[in-house]
């Protein structure tokens, strides 16, 4: 099997399947009980804690555990704007955001929603974003890497201008496909928001996280019994604790070598795809994630494509899989201007460290094969 969808979601290491078995097995205690099995318990737990906020840099704020992206966005944004309310209801995204962060922001009819457009790589240009801030801004909201075109937001040199220019404006940053492929300084970045999810990275499902600045007061989603400082309550998730532990440790252990590894290992698909393969359009350019690869074939069939590979026990996405269940046309295709017939021939390949360049040769030599049989019936039948 060769799978490239590791955009949707990736391999627990086994190292991870540890760390999970033994909090079921041994400290399955819950954390917040007050005999000394479970305080052990709630040792390690935020012992986790404090060494993912220093992977963040995030000495300058707190880390809330949750069930994943969607969550943490949620709860970031819902926090900033009504926490902002009284200063204006201007709050501006892009077009392209996560569905986590757009149909949260479009479903408040109390503020001012501007989408900022993205050029044909997927990234919005500086001036268009300073030029949307004024005083009546109160949040803005930015993926840090596009989950379908892996175009990255200069965040680190955008924040600190926001932040000096407009004191009263709350930013968070959607950070799920950047954690473990591209570096992350909250504390170089300085939004009040930062969210991530474990299983992007080889953690577990269901467990995420979100950074917040000491400034930031949350109020929670969810009314209980108070676990997580007040703002998640329900028994905390501890297996998948722990496996975002370890998962957080491995990052340390592989981060720089591995990206220069997928660096190059992109590098090398793409040329052999442009070498072979006629009448493409790459749409992962300029500043990008070397983890995803956004390309489109002319006269083809991006689902046909998948399903084709698929028979060969090769995996790849069409789109992220948070929209890949929705009918009708892709509007992140649609934001960078692709036509109708490239859009429809369009594939997402994501790597991760475990990628090989064996693997990319085999998928490379059966994506040729595949495209033009598709083309042949295509082209037969205009």
């Amino acid at each position: 099997m060769i799978y490239l969808d590791n955009c949707a979601t990736t391999k627990p290491s086994p190292k991870v399947v540890e760390a999970m078995v033994e909090a079921l097995t041994l400290d399955y205690g819950n954390p917040s009980s007050l005999h000394s099995f479970s305080h052990e318990i709630n040792k390690k737990k935020e012992s986790i804690r404090k060494e993912i906020l220093r992977y963040f840099h995030g000495n300058n704020g707190q880390l809330i555990f949750t069930s994943g992206g969607t969550e943490s966005n949620n709860l970031a944004l819902k926090n900033l704007i009504d926490g902002n309310l009284r200063n204006g209801k201007k709050v501006i995204s892009t077009n392209i955001e996560h569905p986590s962060i757009l149909n949260y922001l479009k479903s408040r009819d109390d503020i001012e929603l501007v989408l900022l457009s993205v050029n044909e790589t997927g990234h919005i240009e500086e001036e268009d974003l300073f030029r949307a801030l004024d005083e009546e801004t109160i949040v803005v909201s930015l993926f840090h890497v596009n989950s379908e075109l892996g175009s990255v937001n200069s965040v680190e040199e955008w924040v600190p201008k926001i932040r000096e220019q407009y004191p009263k404006v709350k930013i968070h940053i959607d950070g799920v496909q950047a954690v473990g492929k591209i570096p992350v300084d909250v504390g170089k970045i300085r939004c009040h928001t930062y969210s991530f999810s474990g299983h992007k990275f080889h953690g577990p499902k269901g467990i995420g996280g979100l950074f917040v600045a000491k400034e930031i007061h949350l109020t929670p989603l969810l009314q209980g019994g108070g676990q997580e400082m007040g703002l998640r309550s329900g028994t905390e998730n501890v297996p998948a604790i722990y496996g975002l532990g370890q998962a957080f440790g491995e990052l340390r252990e592989y981060k720089e070598d591995h990206y220069r590894k997928i660096e190059e290992l992109g590098k090398k698909m793409m040329e052999k795809i442009s070498e072979s393969i006629e009448d493409i359009r790459i749409n992962s350019q300029g500043i990008s994630s070397p983890f995803i690869y956004n390309i489109s074939f002319a006269d083809a069939r991006g689902e046909v494509i998948l399903h084709m590979l698929e028979q060969e026990e090769i995996y790849i996405s069409t789109s992220s899989a948070c929209s890949s269940k929705k009918k009708g046309k892709n509007p992140i295709l649609e934001a960078i201007g692709l036509n109708e017939n490239l859009a429809e021939g369009t594939i997402r390949i994501c790597f991760s460290h475990l990628t090989t360049e064996e693997e990319i040769n085999t998928f490379v030599e059966a994506l040729e094969r595949v495209v033009g049989e598709i083309r042949s019936i295509i082209r037969r039948n205009a």
